[in-house]
């Protein structure tokens, strides 16, 4: 049970300004089911689909299977899936129990399933069987002893070891008798972030934040119940759940996900279901980009490719322009999601020169060392208020405190001018952070777990540019006198204690000391500016 609310304070003002209302996710869901109960809601990369009608069936049987594990209004539900159609399933049966959806995704190793799970004393657990080389099944069991917790534990398709519920039995119950709605004010959505701590940061949504966001952005598009997403990006992670999954449901689209990503396939997929639009990182687009140069293919119903996640190079955005292709830039985070985007009446080039204008209600601004907003164009660190923004930390008082004050702000960590109409232009990070193809990778963690190593005496794990993916992960390291570290020693060091693989760094540089300040702190800058030239070369160098 999540005890976080928001300040009684902002449920005023938020109210009061028509941003808040008095309806539920599932609500919004249910009203989509009724309208548009034979069009196609969901469909996946394995040709399968679902429609409104039995999407609402489905998730009516699956919270039927939830309740009678014990689970209920409050609890939280872990949907540790890839992109398939049964996230949709989940993730609204979920919400008919007014219970807290916790989307995982499947890149995630198995240290974090378990911190994660402990951490929100997850009652219920979505696994696939197998997904690409991991084994789901082996990773519950191998992580049995570490929960606090007896989870349920539903299992899609097969994996080595037979444990839980099959999604399909679990789908033969009987659909809910009586939803058990939540309030608005309630906790829906627990999303952990990396960010800049070594440990994932549980970031709390209600029903109501939520729910302004993505009506804020789909507004700001003009996004409809006429328009098909196509979403590549995890919608495990904040972008393609918020986005694809809950924006979707909420306006009656349709939403055709792909769970392994290439740019042909991807193309090949949005031609077959007519997307209207879609959302990812830097490189998505590039590999989108090539394709179509490629193989002469377009998309003549695709109206906006959102890219965020890093700063879009104005080469590619042209490119796309050339094989019919308009590029929004899009800004935010899990814990602001989002509160920038380039607007369709923005001119082509804003797509590179910001990241995006705040949308309707949301505040932006940059902020100095002590507090003081800055007037417009002054650079600051970013921050961002309004009724799309979390309410605060899982168990983090005093990081919720850090990240979020008393006014309503929320403190990025990102350094960034903003401008008169209120676009913004990231500059630079705060946070010790490194963002790889759009995924948020915290050096600390990978530092922390090769310091257990018992060749390495000092570890900095910086990010140096790379064309595709905006930063790749290099580890520089001072060895024990007399011993030396190998790049694929140090690979499988990580990934046997549990590092997803994503966060692995690609290059690994060993040192005879580092670089560091008279007390001792290490100086990241003068690394990253020694080591920025080693992108497109070995891994190992």
């Amino acid at each position: 049970m999540i005890e976080l609310r928001p300040a009684s304070a902002f449920m005023q003002r938020y109210h009061q300004a028509g941003y808040w209302q008095d309806r539920s996710l599932a609500q919004w869901i249910s009203d989509s089911a009724a309208r548009y109960a034979d069009k196609i809601a969901v469909q996946d990369a394995s040709g399968h689909s679902i429609s409104y009608r039995e999407l609402d069936d489905k998730a009516a049987r699956f919270a039927t299977f939830l309740q009678a594990q014990g689970v209920g209004p409050g609890d939280v539900v872990t949907m540790h899936l890839p992109n398939w159609w049964q996230t949709a399933v989940v993730t609204f049966a979920t919400l008919k129990l007014g219970a807290v959806i916790n989307p995982l995704p499947p890149t995630y190793g198995w240290k974090d399933l378990a911190f994660i799970m402990n951490k929100s004393q997850s009652q219920a657990v979505v696994v696939p069987g197998r997904f690409r080389s991991v084994d789901y099944t082996e990773s519950l069991v191998r992580i049995r002893t570490e929960l606090n917790i007896a989870p349920a534990i539903v299992v899609i398709g097969t994996g080595k070891v037979a444990v839980g519920t099959t999604f399909a039995d679990a789908l033969r119950s009987a659909p809910l008798l009586q939803a058990s709605l939540a309030t608005p004010e309630e906790p829906c959505l627990l999303l952990f972030t990396s960010g800049s701590e070594s440990k994932p940061k549980g970031v709390v949504h209600t029903h109501n934040t939520a729910i302004y966001g993505e009506s804020a952005l789909a507004g700001t598009l003009q996004l409809g119940s006429e328009d098909v997403c196509f979403m590549a990006s995890p919608v495990t992670h904040t972008s393609g759940f918020m986005h694809g999954i809950l924006m979707t449901l909420m306006t009656g689209a349709t939403v055709s996900l792909l769970d392994v990503f290439k740019g042909d396939t991807a193309v090949e997929q949005m031609i077959s279901a007519r997307a209207t639009w879609t959302m990812g990182a830097t490189p998505f687009l590039n590999d989108v980009v090539e394709s179509m140069e490629r193989s002469g293919k377009r998309l003549p119903h695709l109206r906006y490719f959102l890219c965020g996640g890093a700063p879009i190079p104005e080469v590619i955005v042209r490119r796309a322009q050339k094989v019919g292709m308009r590029v929004l830039s899009i800004y935010g985070s899990t814990e602001s999601p989002p509160h920038t985007v380039t607007w369709p009446s923005d001119p082509i080039e804003a797509a590179w020169q910001a990241d995006g204008r705040a949308l309707p209600g949301i505040e932006v601004c940059a902020a100095d060392e002590e507090g003081n907003i800055l007037p417009a164009g002054l650079q600051g660190e970013q921050w961002s208020r309004g009724p799309h923004a979390f309410i605060g930390y899982l168990g983090e008082p005093e990081l919720t405190a850090r990240a979020l004050d008393s006014k309503g702000w929320y403190h990025s960590g990102d350094l960034a001018t903003v401008g008169a109409d209120g676009s913004v232009r990231i500059v630079g990070r705060i946070k010790d952070m490194i963002i790889r193809g759009g995924q948020n990778i915290s050096a600390r963690e990978v530092e922390d777990i090769l310091l257990e190593h018992p060749a390495c005496q000092s570890v900095a794990v910086i990010g140096i540019p790379d064309e595709r993916l905006g930063e790749l992960g290099c580890a520089v390291v001072v060895c024990h006198p007399g011993k030396t570290l190998a790049f694929e020693d140090m690979k499988q060091f990580l990934i046997d204690r549990g590092v997803a693989r994503f966060k692995l760094p690609e290059h690994l540089v060993l040192r005879d000391a580092l670089p560091a300040t008279p007390s001792g702190k290490i100086q990241k800058f003068r690394l990253r500016e020694e080591l920025k030239s080693l992108s497109g070369v070995p891994a190992h160098a």
